[in-house]
């Protein structure tokens, strides 16, 4: 699964460039790259599989830059990220024997539910909030974190927000530690789901490719950019735009 397409693959290079940039300033990138794969003829449970190659090399990067930085807990991710793992590879197997009918129409209601969500703009919602730690609390943050793992291996798309949210509401981080933690456990999981799609042949590497240049490029354009600032530019294009994927995926 090699071969490339010359327009196809630039649309590919762009669409990854977009998703990076998204991803630095705003989140939500793989709400384009995963229907634009599909779009250009990746059959949807193989685009599915091909995405998490790009999203592997953009956290490796966002990863050692937290870490110079020294923003790495590395102790409490080591405490938290097991059953971020056991729901990742129960997704993975799930989506990866999914028939393609079934995934592109599952994937074009969450991409209009994730649209929603992109909006709303979660990172004001839970800015500040925290919460005191108990065993009932904790039992419920675990419990979080798994079905987050499981919907990250299954689709992907827009499971950031999925984090943010069960780090600060049921685990008590504060948005700033949140948003560090995020990316370090959808970089841990993200090798166990290339293996799974990988092993049932759900992975174009071709195309996997040009996806991760894109959006390690568009990563390190978006890095220069006011966290801020950037999301109010970003969020009204990149709800339209995910809401006519997930219309295009559903209707027609």
């Amino acid at each position: 699964m090699l071969g490339l397409e010359v327009v196809p693959a630039l649309a590919l290079a762009a669409g990854g460039v977009a998703a990076g940039f998204i991803n630095v300033v705003a989140g939500g990138g793989s709400l384009i790259t995963l229907p634009l794969l599909i779009f250009i003829g990746i059959p949807p449970t193989s685009a599915n599989g091909t995405l998490r190659i790009a999203i592997f090399a953009q956290g490796l990067v966002a990863v050692r830059r937290f870490h110079t930085a020294g923003a790495i807990q590395w102790k409490t991710a080591a405490t938290i990220v097991w059953p971020v793992w056991l729901g990742a590879i129960g997704g993975a197997i799930v989506a990866s024997n999914m028939a393609d009918t079934d995934f592109k129409s599952m994937i074009g209601w969450i991409t209009l539910v994730a649209g929603g969500v992109v909006a709303i703009d979660l990172k004001k919602v839970l800015a500040g909030r925290t919460t005191k730690q108990s065993t009932a609390r904790r039992i419920v943050f675990y419990l979080a974190l798994t079905i987050v793992g499981f919907y990250g291996g299954l689709a992907q798309a827009g499971v950031g927000y999925l984090f943010l949210a069960a780090l600060v509401l049921a685990g008590g981080y504060m948005l700033v530690e949140a948003n560090v933690m995020k990316v370090v456990l959808v970089m841990a999981f993200t090798p166990l789901t290339i293996v799974i799609f990988g092993l049932n042949s759900k992975i174009h590497i071709g195309y996997a490719l040009v996806l991760a240049v894109g959006q390690a490029l568009g990563g390190h354009f978006g890095a220069g950019v006011a966290l801020s600032r950037g999301s109010s530019i970003i969020r009204p294009v990149l709800v339209v735009v995910v809401v006519a994927a997930a219309i295009k995926l559903l209707f027609f």
